[in-house]
């Protein structure tokens, strides 16, 4: 169980994760409403993935499945209490805590991958996002800001490892200072606060980074999330530069759309 106020609504949420049986795959409820964790049910990227069915919506999900898939957990049940999944600090961290706290219990049937069989990219304006055949699943992060705290950073990392919790999960989220407002006349970054964002002004950051690189770390641990979307997980190399919630949940799709014509 984890909870707190939500990032973006500010509203009291909660999340419990809970055991589910083989082929379940991950599922949220709420309000008596089940929603898969599948790229089809997801209803927003604005500055977070909202997924959502029959009437009923979860947000700010990347950071719990970023937390599951780097875990390896491939069958649970999310009860969420609430519009979105808690922002405790801004990272996964606390959420890896809360499930290593219970323990793992490994399930008779092997998990089943989604392979890739040629490259696949979808690009925007300011960025893009190739996943490539693979052997196992390796994300490249890189990020480029007209912000001289910022300037370029990348992170990599393969989910064969099993440092998720410590080389990803801490990553916190961070936003520029001028972009605050402009969020809370949207009605988002409601719950935002100096304990669970990194908030960078011209000549400062809110709070010393945890890692080197923490900021594309973050945006490494939101692509891991996000792709977790597709069901199952990955096997393939992805590349990401300046990619965002909308860029993540496309290339989600594209696969997707391979692998159901496959």
């Amino acid at each position: 169980m984890v909870e707190g106020a939500g990032l973006h609504t500010g509203q009291p949420c909660r999340a419990a994760i809970k055991p589910a049986e083989e082929d379940v795959g991950i599922i949220f409820r709420r309000d008596g409403v089940s929603i898969p964790a599948r790229v089809e049910c997801v209803v927003s990227t604005s500055r977070s993935t909202t997924l959502g069915r029959n009437g009923a919506t979860v947000g700010t999900v990347e950071h719990i499945l970023a937390a599951m898939s780097g875990l390896r957990v491939d069958n649970a049940v999310v009860e969420v209490e609430g519009a979105e999944i808690p922002a405790l600090d801004g990272s996964a961290l606390p959420i890896c805590r809360a499930i290593m706290s219970t323990g793992l219990a490994e399930q008779a049937k092997p998990a089943e991958y989604i392979s890739l069989s040629r490259p696949i990219r979808v690009e925007s304006a300011s960025g893009f996002i190739v996943a490539l055949p693979y052997s196992g699943c390796r994300i490249r992060y890189l990020m480029s800001y007209d912000h001289p705290l910022i300037g370029s950073q990348s992170a990599d990392y393969a989910l064969e490892d099993d440092s998720f919790c410590e080389k990803v999960a801490p990553a916190r989220t961070f936003v520029l200072y001028e972009e605050v407002e402009a969020l809370r006349k949207k009605s988002l970054a409601q719950g935002g606060s100096l304990e669970n964002v990194i908030v960078v002004w011209p000549d400062r950051m809110s709070s010393p980074p945890r890692m080197p690189g923490e900021l594309s770390m973050h945006k490494l641990l939101d692509v891991i999330g996000d792709l977790s979307l597709v069901g199952a997980p990955l096997h393939g190399e992805v590349i990401a530069v300046r990619s965002g919630h909308a860029l993540n949940v496309r290339l989600a799709r594209r696969i997707m759309g391979e692998h159901s014509d496959a």
